[in-house]
């Protein structure tokens, strides 16, 4: 297909998108200026809007949301790294190693469906306020879902693709590279997207609670003490559109580059190398 269709294709896809978001959106407005919603408990879009080009400085003003958005993604990021780096080598290793997933399940069992949140209070008496203890929090709101979908993608994989790599003579790492990792990756990026989302969750509560000066949730929570709806407003959306940015372009684009290329590639090869 000529890179113009696809550019087409891609703008289609973008619109289409962001047709049900802008629809709300006009509705939400509309529901506003009749007198249908009190602006002064749900402020509409354009009075969100105006609030955060104050905030972003545009208007003269100083300019605290990036800084309240760049302390935010330092925190998540660093938390969502923090648990790939743990998870995905223990999700292998409970995959490939019965005797280790059975002692490993009942803590598993016991711990993914806790509240990361219900940390906090505990963390905050060990370690105080500050970056530490929402780092954690956030660690541990992402490295369950990143652990499990690691172990089930290994699971999945199967016995019989092992056996033909190792015997054509190829190492560990050559089962490795060539077997587990491209057919464990769907169950990764899932692991990779929930892990985010519930750090990216986790994070408003944490920074409520243990954030000392700045942070998405940190502003919200302020802006609650003034009874500042449209800056709570602008931060919810904040952490909404953030979401489904990283969601989108950071996972999407690696979906595309390797499930998708591979897909159509073994299905226009009909599975030949």
């Amino acid at each position: 297909m000529p890179p113009g269709f696809r550019l087409l294709d891609r703008a289609i896809v973008v619109v289409q998108f962001l047709l049900p978001i802008l629809g709300l959106l006009l509705l939400w407005e509309l529901a506003v200026r009749t007198g249908l919603a009190q602006a002064s408990i749900l402020p509409a879009p354009s009075t969100i809007l105006a609030r955060a080009v104050e905030l972003l400085g545009l208007t003269g003003d100083r300019a605290v949301l990036f800084g309240h958005i760049g302390a935010s993604l330092k925190r998540a990021l660093l938390a969502f790294a923090l648990a790939v780096a743990v998870g995905v080598p223990l999700g292998f290793l409970l995959g490939l190693s019965r005797e280790a997933q059975l002692w490993m399940s009942p803590i598993l069992s016991l711990m993914l469906p806790l509240p990361a949140v219900a940390w906090t209070p505990i963390l905050l008496v060990v370690f105080g306020p500050g970056d530490l203890t929402i780092v954690i929090v956030c660690f541990l709101g992402a490295v369950f879902p990143v652990l499990y979908s690691t172990m089930q993608g290994v699971r999945a994989c199967g016995t019989q693709p092992v056996w033909v790599v190792r015997s054509m003579g190829g190492s560990r790492i050559d089962v490795l590279r060539r077997v587990l990792i491209p057919a464990s990756l769907p169950a990764l990026i899932t692991g990779f997207k929930l892990g985010m989302a519930h750090s990216w969750r986790t994070l408003v509560a944490a920074e409520m609670l243990a954030a000392l000066t700045s942070g998405l949730g940190y502003m919200i929570f302020s802006a609650r003490s003034y009874m500042d709806v449209s800056t709570m407003f602008v931060g919810v959306v904040c952490l909404a559109a953030i979401g489904m940015a990283i969601e989108h372009l950071l996972f999407g684009t690696l979906e595309r580059a390797t499930i998708h290329r591979w897909y159509v590639r073994d299905a226009g090869t009909g599975g030949r190398q």
